[in-house]
């Protein structure tokens, strides 16, 4: 074998060091041997030296440094033109590297020929293995980004598990003569400032599921307008998918920050949007558990007039729905029926009820720069104002984690449960509603579903039983004249015994139900021909 191969092999692991993959794999000569040669003073550090643990899926398939990269290491004093023009023709990019005697270079394809003459003429070494982000990176604004400078976690999960991710502060060293030239043959050291050197950092298991993340970002990129898509596991509340257009490449977060876009929000998580009237499940919610009952029914007559405002019914047209009782103002999403309810138990009724199910505060513990949204104030709420709030307008704004969380608790009986991102985390959960109220409300999705202004999307199985309970909802926005406004759905399926919740939103779609419906019902059929059903406990 070529002396050349055989320095390769020997580095092979420089490269999980410099792109952060997987400690494990770095130490890959005798441990003891090494710790004694990192205690003494010919060492050179090879950035960037915060290795870095993998993010994994709930089934241990890996969410970053699935993706192989080159990486060259060219002592500084043999790097000339010659050097330069074969790096560029074969795309490589230098890594930020504080090192005054080594150049690092990585590059995502390789060339043979240029690559034995970097060897040959260039004296450099040149490695193979994962680079921490690939260009069909998923799940990028749930996963964030690191920092360019020093590896450290600058966004999303790489920020909010930084300990985890990062270790111990560990560095990745290697053997080094006199001169600083690497020792052939030497290999790598892990060494830490932590007592016990050995220790490894393995990553984090996070609850999401790659297959269906993917599925979620395939879904909302074949639409024209700026989507987002949660899906939650209604065991445990974890977050299963979480995807948001437009995308973009996290190893080139500094080119984003610097073109002033929105491509790092996670609108997910930091979008904060009027619910329009997904927000007539928490009215609904707050009137049944006032005492109200299922069969209340009332007149709509196609606009609502309060003191100085009056506000149509968008789907009961011009002499409205007429008599209309519970469910059928539910499936038909009637705002004069919501609104009459909501004057009878008053704004204050409605806004506890919306904070015991999740609204006006954060989802996820300690995730960054995640938005509490907007529950109206009581001088907001006053007087004619009931009207907006009973439907999902005015000063309310919402995030599509808090509608996936808010849907949750119907799909669970009541139950608020903490939504998280790790598996190992202990799902808690509290009875905010009675099962009762949240049973009928179940009921209720299912007929939005069946014959309501969801029906269109055609979410039946064969013997005509809905595959899903859901609500839409379209919130106006702007300029009243403008006519704009957002598309939502958010529901869970299988209606019994529901393993998932999903909730999407189309920013500028107008109607819930043709522009965000259609990527709910992908996003469903996936899971229902795929067998994600067939997966109940997650273990």
């Amino acid at each position: 074998m070529d002396k050349r191969l055989k320095i390769v092999a020997a580095f092979l692991a420089v490269v999980l060091a410099v792109l952060g993959g997987r400690l494990a794999y770095i130490q890959i000569f005798q441990h003891d041997e090494l710790a004694e040669i990192a205690k003494g003073q010919s060492m050179i550090t090879l950035n960037g030296s915060n290795s870095r643990g993998i993010i994994y899926d709930r089934n241990g398939v890996p969410l970053v440094a699935d993706c192989k990269s080159f990486v060259y290491i060219i002592k500084k004093d043999d790097f000339d033109r010659v050097t330069a023009r074969l790096l560029r023709e074969m795309g490589a990019e230098q890594i930020v590297n504080d090192d005054e005697t080594y150049y690092v270079y990585t590059s995502d394809n390789y060339d043979k020929e240029a690559g034995k003459r970097l060897i040959d003429d260039c004296d450099a070494y040149i490695l193979q293995a994962s680079a921490r982000y690939g260009e069909d990176q998923v799940a990028e604004h749930l996963i964030g980004y690191v920092n360019s400078s020093d590896s450290s976690g600058a966004a999303g999960l790489e920020l909010m598990y930084e300990d985890k991710l990062s270790g111990l502060d560990r560095k990745v060293y290697a053997a080094a003569d006199v001169n600083g030239d690497i020792l052939r043959g030497r290999g790598l050291v892990i060494t830490s400032e932590a007592e016990n050197d050995s220790y490894i950092s393995e990553g984090i298991r996070t609850t999401l599921d790659k297959d269906i993340q993917k599925k979620a970002e395939e879904a909302i990129e074949t639409v024209d307008n700026d989507c987002c898509a949660v899906v939650l596991d209604v065991a445990t509340g974890g977050v299963v998918a979480m995807a948001c257009t437009p995308g973009f490449d996290p190893s080139k977060a500094v080119e984003y920050i610097e073109g002033g876009g929105d491509e790092l929000v996670n609108k997910a998580t930091q979008g904060e949007f009027a619910p329009g009237s997904l927000f007539k499940i928490v009215v609904a919610a707050a009137a049944l558990e006032s005492g109200m009952m299922p069969d209340y029914t009332c007149n709509c007559s196609g606009s609502v007039q309060l003191s100085e405002v009056s506000i149509k019914c968008e789907t009961g047209g011009e002499t409205g729905h007429g008599s209309i009782d519970f469910s059928e103002a539910f499936a038909e999403s009637c705002n004069c029926f919501f609104i009459e309810i909501g004057k009878q138990i008053g704004a204050d009724k409605i806004i506890e009820t919306a904070e015991r199910m999740g609204l006006g505060k954060t989802i996820l513990e300690g995730y960054p720069h995640e938005s509490a949204g907007h529950l109206m104030s009581s001088e907001e709420r006053a007087a004619d104002a009931i009207g907006n709030l009973c439907i999902g307008q005015g000063e309310t704004l919402v995030t599509p984690l808090q509608m996936a969380a808010m849907t949750l608790v119907i799909a669970s009986g009541g139950v608020y449960k903490d939504v998280h991102l790790l598996m190992e985390d202990e799902p808690q959960g509290q009875q905010v509603i009675s099962s009762h109220t949240a049973e009928i409300i179940g009921e209720m999705m299912e007929c939005v579903t069946s014959e309501g202004t969801a029906s269109s999307l055609e979410m039946k199985d064969a013997s005509g039983y809905p595959k899903a309970a859901v609500k839409t909802g379209t919130a106006e926005y702007g300029a009243k004249e403008d006519g704009t406004s957002h598309g939502w759905i958010s529901g869970y399926a299988p209606c019994e015994a529901p393993e998932y919740v999903i909730t999407v939103l189309v920013e500028g779609g107008g109607s819930g139900s043709s522009s965000a419906g259609p990527i709910f019902k992908e996003i469903l059929d996936y899971l229902d021909e795929s067998g994600s059903y067939a997966r109940p406990t997650f273990t």
